[in-house]
């Protein structure tokens, strides 16, 4: 366990020491200050587009850090020759991979937290009050943005960062429009393509189980089945993702 920690500790120091971190979050957190600005034209919809950003920004950055972080974690120590160190100290590479998993995850965490209270900030600086059912939306979008860094790491254990950044956001795309390709299969008429639909649809990632926007927006009710059901698809999704890459980053040879 303290070798897993010491990897996290050094993966998030890392991870924290690429600027271009700072100017997403700078980035993101004066997008949701600028929405004020936006509401006089809103035409009497204002509060629900300030919470509509307030989610929306911070599940982009979050997504932009994974994929711009997570695609390089295990090669960038490949090509400085630090996973040699590494792998020669008794540190097991799956260690490796679960440390290199929770440290990032952990930054972004932060940043999550950090773009949690400028969004309340913001609520309050325009309604005189806060809104703190929004909470709930931000560890549905960790489950999400862990579910995505899995597949990330999953490629880079095996490819390049080029390769992991485009399947990541592939992956991201698909994810939001699993609903979509669920319809197709419940529409279409040819058996092949239907249970190829089918099979898609329940193997690729659906991310739109951690979107709950609409519902905290809106100020609609969140059922506890849909909730837990969220809750465990991000985990065990998650796990597998993270396992697989094990397996494959433990069958890989470094020249």
């Amino acid at each position: 366990m303290q070798r897993i920690i010491a990897v996290i500790e050094n993966t998030f120091k890392e991870a924290l020491r690429q600027r271009i971190l700072v100017l997403i979050g700078v980035f993101s957190a004066l997008i949701i200050m600028v929405s004020i600005f936006v509401t006089p034209f809103a035409l009497g919809e204002a509060s629900k587009i300030l919470r509509d950003i307030g989610l929306a920004v911070p599940a982009l950055l979050g997504v932009l850090v994974a994929i711009i972080v997570g695609s390089q974690l295990i090669h960038k120590d490949i090509e400085k020759r630090t996973i040699y160190t590494v792998i020669t100290r008794p540190v097991r590479r799956s260690e490796i991979v679960v440390g290199k998993f929770l440290g990032l995850l952990l930054l972004i965490l932060v940043l999550q937290v950090g773009m949690a209270i400028v969004q309340q900030l913001t609520l309050f600086a325009y309604e005189g009050a806060f809104d703190l059912r929004l909470f709930i939306a931000f560890p549905f979008l960790l489950l999400e943005i862990a579910v995505l860094l899995g597949i990330l790491l999953l490629f880079s254990s095996f490819s390049t960062p080029t390769l992991s950044s485009i399947m990541g956001v592939i992956f991201f795309i698909i994810g939001h429009a699993s609903p979509d390709l669920k319809l197709f299969a419940d529409q279409v008429n040819v058996p092949l393509f239907k249970y190829i639909a089918y099979g898609f649809y329940y193997i690729l990632p659906n991310l739109e189980n951690f979107n709950y926007r609409l519902e905290l927006v809106h100020h609609l009710p969140l059922y506890t089945d849909q909730v837990l059901y969220s809750i465990a698809y991000g985990i065990i999704y998650t796990v597998f993702l993270i396992y697989f890459a094990i397996i494959i980053f433990e069958d890989r040879e470094f020249k």
